[in-house]
């Protein structure tokens, strides 16, 4: 065993910056869910390592190439893998290396994930146009002495590669552990698996064939794996029994993760996990499973906003007392790019101004008289030295 090799885990993106979208997934997404799963790895196997990011956190380019180089102090035998999806309508894996290194970690890294049931494309080098001797990507132009992977699982607008990454995301990044393992002389161990509740599905089977195996219903099967088709891929981790402890929930319309999460008392990461989620998009008759011990509680009151020129989710979020990710999850968003005449649902909180937006024809004793204030009252709240109002203005009422 080389006790001399260290690995840095990046999740590419993150936060502001959501990095390639399609299919109603967010990359930034799947490259935490990736990175994490990675790091968990590592640390049961004994091999030294650090996550950059495990939040959903906005990293600008400095920073992460700083945490890179301070992780272990810029030494050489430092192994960086930076976790992405790709985008572009391709199809299937492919891994980037730098001009500082040769090709052995790619090669095995894209070997072991065509091995978990994704097409390869290639390991390869990619220079910059202007300067061949340098590399185009800054994650592997500029971290030191690292020898550094950017790993590309798969294209997130490509519909097959979505569906395999929403099932076997976590298998192709157990080929990149091994290689790890196997390149720095660790011994690799297969990750732990109950037998009696999980399968993995190997080529040639088919629902009905495992169903057989296992004494359990078709059906059954897709129920408690949130299957809508019959269709399988290799890789794939079926259970075979449902949790113990954790409930269900059936989607109704109108329902977000963050009313589910705030019914339950949980949070929206642990449903998606639980449920291995990778975007926020719900569909009405979904069936969720809810984590053990949260009970139905009063899902907290929200109030609408409509967005005005000018208008961001920060400055939204500074204006109503709560957080930009607050608003994504609440919103279901998918982007932070508002639109004028958008409403946004507000989290109710106490001793927050009631806000009425002037709608053309209104006067301020029409107002007044709607919202049961007076107008002098109306013009103290707000300010307001005359009568003269603007269609879409902003009034506090209350």
């Amino acid at each position: 065993m080389n006790n001399n090799i260290k690995v840095i885990v990046d999740a590419g993106h993150g936060g502001e910056d959501p990095g390639a979208v399609g299919n109603n997934v967010l990359e930034k997404d799947l490259n935490l869910r990736a990175a994490k799963y990675m790091y968990k790895r590592l640390q049961e196997l004994n091999i030294p390592s650090v996550i950059i990011r495990d939040t959903d956190e906005t990293l600008p380019k400095n920073e992460r190439i700083k945490r890179v180089l301070e992780a272990y102090n810029n030494e050489p035998n430092t192994i960086l893998i930076s976790n992405h999806i790709n985008a572009g309508g391709g199809e299937g894996a492919e891994i980037v290396y730098a001009l500082r290194n040769n090709n052995t970690l790619a090669n095995l890294a894209l070997n072991n994930i065509g091995e978990k049931g994704q097409i390869k494309r290639s390991a390869y080098q990619r220079v910059l146009p202007e300067n061949p001797s340098k590399d185009y990507y800054y994650i592997l132009r500029e971290t030191g002495n690292t020898e550094p992977l950017l790993i590309e699982y798969g294209f997130i607008d490509n519909p097959n590669d979505i569906r395999k990454l929403n099932n076997n995301l976590e298998d192709y990044v157990e080929g990149v552990v091994k290689a790890i393992a196997d390149y720095a002389g660790y011994e690799y161990i297969e990750p732990n698996k109950e037998s009696n509740k999980e399968y993995i599905v190997r080529k040639g089977d088919t629902l009905y064939s495992i169903s057989r195996r296992f004494n359990i219903p078709v059906e059954e099967l897709k129920r408690i794996n949130n299957l809508t088709s019959d269709v399988l891929s290799i890789g794939t981790t079926l259970y075979l029994q449902d949790s113990e402890n954790n409930s269900t929930y059936i989607v109704k319309k109108g329902d977000t993760l963050y009313k589910i999460a705030s019914i339950y008392n949980t949070t929206i990461d642990s449903i998606k996990e639980l449920n291995n989620l990778t975007s926020n998009i719900l569909t009405i008759g979904q069936e969720l499973l809810i984590p053990s011990s949260n009970e139905p509680i009063i899902p907290e009151q929200t109030t609408n906003y409509i967005v005005q020129k000018g208008d961001s989710l920060w400055s939204i979020s500074k204006k109503f007392n709560t957080t930009v990710d607050e608003l994504i999850e609440l919103n279901n968003l998918s982007t932070i790019n508002l639109q004028v005449g958008d409403i946004l649902l507000i989290p109710k909180q106490e001793n927050i101004n009631k806000i009425y937006i002037v709608e053309p024809k209104d006067t301020l004793w029409s107002i007044a008289k709607k919202n049961n204030i007076s107008v002098e009252k109306l013009k103290e709240l707000n300010n307001l030295t005359s009568n003269l109002l603007s269609i879409g203005q902003e009034l506090i009422i209350a």
